[in-house]
């Protein structure tokens, strides 16, 4: 539903599309992205992605509300009959059905639904790296969340609560990660080389581990195929790596 101004809302950028569930076979809709709609401005260090007037974050999972398989608009329906047979078994059977009626998905809601996409990946025996792709989409929501929340004015505990589970998942993107470097290579979750070492140089700096964040750091720099921009802000970030190690 748009307005009369000039001035988009957030239901502007988004529609309602038919699909049809692999798992249990019902039809169902679920919110997403009108292609062009929103401009996109950019990235943050861990790179969550910034648009005008949408938070894309919240519509990426696509989640039958009928059995709760759920997974991100990339993976979404590329399952095994055996896999399939695990959802029905170990999701299905325990899920009760969710009655959507928001015009927009809410943070709360795009992280129940990020959360469902985990518990899918963890039941269909996922790579490594997509659940720590899920983990590092939990912390873009709850990041986004925290803007929101501080806008309106919020309780600082409850933001202080949201601020310790956006920490956590990017703790646990940044395990996930690091362990799919170790038997996956590049493009991994889509995601090249050299902006996977700059995620990992920033998460490790997240994570306090310092040492390995400079590591990642200098892959960039060091590197003959990363663009000058992404060395440029490699070596800023290896600059401020190496300012809070020295404070320790």
């Amino acid at each position: 539903m748009g307005n009369n101004t000039n001035e988009k809302v957030e239901s502007d950028y988004i529609f309602d599309k038919k699909m049809v569930c692999p798992v249990c076979d019902r039809e169902f809709k679920t919110k997403q992205i009108r292609t062009g709609k929103a401009r996109f401005l950019g990235t943050d260090e861990v790179l969550r992605p910034s648009y005008s007037g949408v938070d894309v974050t919240k519509y990426d999972v696509v989640m039958c509300p009928h059995c709760g398989y759920a997974a991100v608009n990339r993976t979404y329906g590329h399952v095994t009959p055996k896999q399939i047979q695990a959802v029905k078994r170990d999701i299905g059977a325990r899920y009760h059905a969710l009655i959507q009626n928001e015009e927009v998905y809410s943070y709360d809601s795009a992280i129940r639904r990020c959360k469902m996409a985990m518990l899918t990946a963890m039941v269909i025996h996922q790579k490594v790296s997509e659940n720590a792709y899920l983990c590092l989409k939990l912390a873009w929501l709850y990041r986004g969340a925290i803007n929101e929340m501080q806008e309106a004015g919020t309780s600082e505990q409850k933001i202080e609560k949201y601020r310790n589970s956006e920490h956590e998942y990017l703790m646990d993107a940044y395990k996930g990660f690091a362990t799919a470097l170790e038997t996956e290579y590049p493009p991994i979750c889509n995601i090249d080389e050299m902006t996977l070492n700059y995620l990992m140089t920033s998460l490790a700096r997240e994570c306090e581990d310092y040492d390995n964040a400079i590591r990642y750091a200098y892959a960039i720099i060091g590197s003959r195929s990363a663009a000058s921009g992404m060395k440029e802000k490699a070596r800023a970030l290896a600059e401020e790596i190496k300012a809070l190690k020295a404070k320790e």
